[in-house]
């Protein structure tokens, strides 16, 4: 099997152990310290990246550290002598949300590193970062001053009057004094730069670059593990050079409009270490379904860690333990129910963390045992059959409990990986309550129709990929033209490990392959069914891992302006206009049902379909990866 690249790259710098080929660097830069080494391993030559290519790689690094190592989540920017990085606060600010945590709200004093002087370079920026680990329970947080530098001049090459040389430097300084004091996620080093030389050709011909790097130990004693380190920075660097992507930002963002857009990053992941900590270990052990546990309960602890910041800018309501309570429902939150809750984990943890609400699915899951006795209480065996359906039903047996979707005013519902339920979220939320429409978050994962029959959406118009070589499709002359076919997915896999996951999810993201997929399709579709009905609707990329990771929000704005100002709520004196809208909003409704079910020759034959396979799924056919609801 053929190595990928990056590996490849990383093959190429072994050689001989670092302490048989470690040099002073004073050679390669005049280094005001003592102590300085490099290697001729430590080095990547005939590189054809530009400066300025390096140089916003390198500042998309400082801002993204994650990129470099498994260990860590995030930096948090402390300073930053340019202003473009933002701090935690500023991001809070900018999205008009609470910082949650007293922590993560704190203003810290931020006191860069003194500079170490480089003959001929001079220091252009200065950027203060605290590095936050996966692991706080194991490792703790680092700060760290990244100096950059630039040559002061460009050099001409003595042999050759048509060539100069250009010359960029960062250097990393961990604010630390003592190798044991050194987190296990740190190589163990005083400070290491990389230095990226580059000759360009005065003629406007291809220049050519060496990339090196260079570091200042602790000791003498350079160990094993730090050279494969070292090795795998160096790779890293030239990777994410090679493939920029995201690296264009000059202040180090993802150039991703739907990623931490609601919800700033690091008040999320604060509470998913919170939650992962509580409750990670004894939900897998304890696990009695067939499926991978490290997917689904991580899976699951990062959507309750995103609700529960949600909810917190939405009602202005922090979690139980936040209050000081235990497991107390705050009377100012409204209530949610998981329409499709499976293996009852999400219900699970939102329940211990003091919000009210319940769950239900099709069939029980063996999990649901594992939880306290109030906990299965709230977690309900019902088919899902939608209002405009119940005339199908209403003469039938269906041997199960039935639920409409009768849900209590201001509910909040969650349809997480719903499959058949992810279009109809939008208008069962506002069904159930169509003179204020019930907040809702969908994330979508396999495509289905009204009719719960598997389907796939066409693109958005004016974004129609080239036709499929898979399966030959044509682009379907337009939405809800009949002429669409239906196309079998591949549902979302019960197991595999995290890493590979995370591999898929990385090539399921850019751009391209979102615009052209079934996937993107089935979203774009679900936000345009809820902004027909009246909704307002944001999506936001989620930090699950899972390669369905679209969250579709509808409702957030009205809700939490509504909710934080009580006054603007609307009086009984508009009950004319309410009952106006209602039914405004019930005919649109209608109106979205009888097209979408045109495609299955009418809402009776939909509604049939949709029984005979919620009576299947009530009586637990397709064992596995059978999607539910």
């Amino acid at each position: 099997m053929t190595k990928p690249k990056a590996v490849r790259d990383a093959d190429k710098l072994s050689g001989k152990p670092l302490q048989e080929t470690a040099e002073s660097s004073s050679s390669v830069l005049d280094i005001d310290s003592e102590g300085w080494l490099t290697s001729r391993d430590l080095r990547e030559d005939g590189l054809p990246f530009s400066l300025e290519r390096v140089r916003q790689m390198s500042i998309y690094l400082v801002a993204n550290p994650n990129m470099s190592s498994s260990f860590l989540f995030r930096a948090d920017i402390l300073f930053d002598s340019q202003g473009l990085l933002e701090t935690p606060q500023q991001k809070e600010q900018a999205l008009h949300v609470s910082g949650g945590n007293i922590e993560s709200t704190e203003q810290e004093e931020a006191v860069p590193a003194p500079a170490i002087k480089i003959g001929g370079f001079c220091l252009t920026r200065s950027v203060i970062r605290k590095l936050i680990p996966r692991k706080p329970e194991k490792d703790r947080p680092l700060e760290q001053t990244c100096h950059f530098y630039e040559s002061t001049a460009s050099s001409v090459d003595p042999s050759d009057e048509n060539s100069h040389r250009n010359r960029f430097l960062v250097m990393y300084l961990p604010h630390i004094t003592a190798e044991e004091d050194m987190p296990f996620y740190h190589p163990k080093l005083r400070a290491v730069a990389f230095l990226y030389d580059f000759q360009s050709d005065l003629n406007n011909g291809p220049g050519t670059g060496t990339m090196s790097v260079h570091f200042l130990p602790f000791s003498d004693d350079i160990p094993t593990r730090l050279e494969r380190t070292l090795h795998m920075l160096l790779s890293t660097n030239i990777r994410l050079a090679k493939h920029p992507g995201p690296a264009a930002a000059v202040d180090g963002s993802n150039h991703n409009p739907t990623r931490d857009n609601i919800i700033p990053r690091h008040i999320v992941q604060n509470t998913y270490s919170r939650l992962k900590t509580t409750y990670a270990s004894d939900l897998c052990e304890r696990w009695l379904e067939h499926t991978e546990p490290s997917k689904h309960v991580f899976e699951d602890l990062l959507i309750a860690s995103f609700l529960i910041e949600l909810w917190r800018d939405m009602y202005g309501v922090a979690p139980a333990v936040e209050r000081g309570q235990t497991q107390n429902n705050c009377s100012s939150f409204p209530g949610f129910v998981d329409v499709a809750c499976g293996n009852g984990v999400l219900v699970y943890v939102l329940l211990m963390e003091g919000y009210a609400g319940w769950g239900f699915d099709a069939r029980r899951r063996k999990s649901w045992k594992i939880f306290p006795d109030w906990v299965q209480e709230r977690l309900k065996e019902a088919i899902h059959i939608p209002k405009p359906f119940l005339g199908a039903t209403a003469d039938q047996d269906l041997g199960a409990t039935i639920h409409s979707g009768d849900f209590a005013k201001d509910t909040f519902i969650i349809s997480n990986h719903a499959d058949e339920l992810t279009v109809w979220t939008p208008l069962m939320a506002a069904h159930a309550c169509p003179e204020s429409p019930l907040p809702f978050l969908s994330i979508p994962c396999c495509s289905h129709a009204l009719s719960g029959a598997r389907f796939r959406y066409p693109p958005p118009k004016g974004k129609n990929p080239k036709p499929s070589k898979e399966n030959n499709d044509n682009t379907p002359a337009g939405e809800g033209d009949p002429a669409e076919e239906y196309v079998e997915q591949n549902p979302q896999p019960s197991s595999g490990d995290l890493k590979a996951l995370r591999a898929a999810k990385h090539e399921e993201q850019t751009d391209l392959a979102m615009l052209s997929s079934q996937y993107h399709s089935l979203t774009a579709k679900t936000m345009r069914v809820a902004e027909e009905i009246g909704y307002d609707v944001e999506k936001t990329m989620l930090r699950i891992p899972s390669t369905r990771n679209m969250g579709v929000i509808g409702g957030r704005q009205r809700v939490t302006k509504e909710w934080n100002n009580k006054s603007t709520w609307k009086s009984s004196e508009t009950a004319a206009d309410d009952k106006d809208d209602e039914e405004t909003v019930l005919q649109k409704i209608r109106e979205v049902v009888e097209r979408e079910c045109a495609k299955d020759n009418g809402i009776d034959t939909a509604a049939r379909i949709w029984v005979e396979r919620a009576q299947g799924l009530h009586k637990g056919q397709g064992k596995g990866n059978q999607p539910h609801y």
